[in-house]
């Protein structure tokens, strides 16, 4: 394996980071190669023996296939956010994907304790392409797990919050709850810019980007009519389960199935007739071995599987980050989460320094349902689609 000038590059400006402040943020997009850059940061670091790294168990695959690939010299271990509590403390460690399991707020993140209490006194790279996509209060846990964060002398998010913040609220459910997502960006932002390196895919060459092309599925209207039935009623039966959304989520959770073709009951996953978004696809691609199709929900996995014998079929959260994807033609997003972060993660499997050929990620999209108003909220305004974001419009 060769770097790229770029990542030799990168690493320089890392390590000159590093060392200076003990700990430096890879805040570049994705695909651009951030796992082999901290390698050569680490590579750098002559008091280093030992490099912990801590990645989403997806990515396993990816750090132990570059490890393999480029020759190194210190000694790497590598686990997932979930095992990391099983090891002890080493020289350096390298927090991938940072923004996912540490980067809660206003509470500090469970896994949180687990790296904190080995991170102590050592050096740390953070890896991720979104590092605040829901707003720079992601920032603080993130940064916290080191001993030199620049906001290490406020004991808790609250009270930096009470710096930085802007207070601000919402009615959910019949109360008022206080938001911590606003802050004073400029404020921020003067505490931080020096610990981060953030770069471009078109700054550093790459040839393609992804662009978004909409597609909008008709669905029957025996498929419109059980939507607004449940949209009215909060109710609905299949096979003599009883569907009750007592809940905003569970409503738009079910209608969002339902466009799919699946609901949830209870813990039963039924898989429903309907199958627009299925025959849009046949129609326009096939069932290639070029293609990629991204689902959200367990059950729509085994509708999709049924019949698609020779396209990928991913889950849209497992397989967000982590995975290259740029040998494959076209991706299509059956139905995605709720995640501005996953979002933008996602549609960018593709890229890759070496593309040949334009990326289009395609989403099949239903007018005025829910996949419409997800990919307006996500894609668009950039914010996570919540409750009070759901627009109970009729089919």
């Amino acid at each position: 394996m060769t770097p790229y000038d770029y990542q030799l590059q990168l690493a320089e400006d890392g390590y000159a980071v590093l060392k200076k402040h003990m700990l430096v943020y890879l805040a570049v997009e994705e695909r651009v190669g951030k796992t082999l850059a901290s390698i050569l940061i680490c590579e750098k670091c002559e008091s280093v023996k030992t490099v912990l790294v801590v990645t989403k168990k997806k990515a396993l695959d990816g750090w132990h296939e570059t490890l393999a690939a480029y020759p190194h010299n210190k000694k790497y271990t590598v686990t997932n956010y979930h095992q990391v509590k099983k090891f002890g403390r080493h020289d350096l460690i390298i927090v991938d994907e940072a923004q996912n399991y540490i980067s809660g707020f206003p509470k500090q993140p469970a896994i949180h304790k687990a790296i904190k209490n080995i991170s102590s006194q050592v050096p740390i790279i953070y890896l991720s392409a979104t590092p605040h996509a829901q707003g720079y209060s992601m920032l603080y846990h993130q940064l916290s797990l080191s001993t030199w964060s620049p906001w290490a002398t406020y004991k808790d998010f609250f009270a930096w919050f009470r710096v930085y913040g802007i207070p601000s609220s919402a009615w959910f459910n019949g109360r008022q709850v206080p938001l911590y997502n606003d802050t004073q960006e400029s404020l921020v932002k003067s505490c931080i810019d020096h610990l981060f390196i953030t770069k471009t895919r078109r700054e550093l060459g790459f040839k393609y980007e992804p662009k978004d092309k909409l597609h909008y599925v008709v669905l029957s209207k025996s498929t419109r009519d059980i939507y607004n039935e449940i949209m009215k009623d909060k109710y609905y039966t299949v096979n003599d389960a009883e569907l009750i959304c007592d809940t905003s989520m569970k409503l738009r959770t079910s209608l969002h199935m339902l466009e799919g073709g699946v609901l949830k009951i209870d813990d039963g996953y039924f898989v429903l007739h309907n199958r627009e978004k299925i025959d849009f696809i046949l129609k326009q691609w096939g069932d290639s071995d070029d293609l990629v199709i991204y689902y959200h929900y367990i059950a729509e996995g085994r509708k999709l599987r049924a019949i698609f014998k020779n396209a990928a079929i991913l889950q849209a959260s497992s397989f967000a980050e982590g995975i290259d994807l740029a040998e494959y033609k076209t991706i299509v997003i059956y139905s995605q989460d709720f995640s501005t972060a996953r979002h933008t993660q996602r549609r960018a499997r593709q890229a890759a320094k070496h593309r040949t050929e334009p990326i289009i990620v395609h989403f099949l999209l239903v007018e005025k349902g829910i996949s419409e108003q997800v990919y307006n909220t996500v894609a668009v305004n950039k914010t996570n689609f919540v409750d009070s974001l759901f627009q109970k419009d009729y089919l």
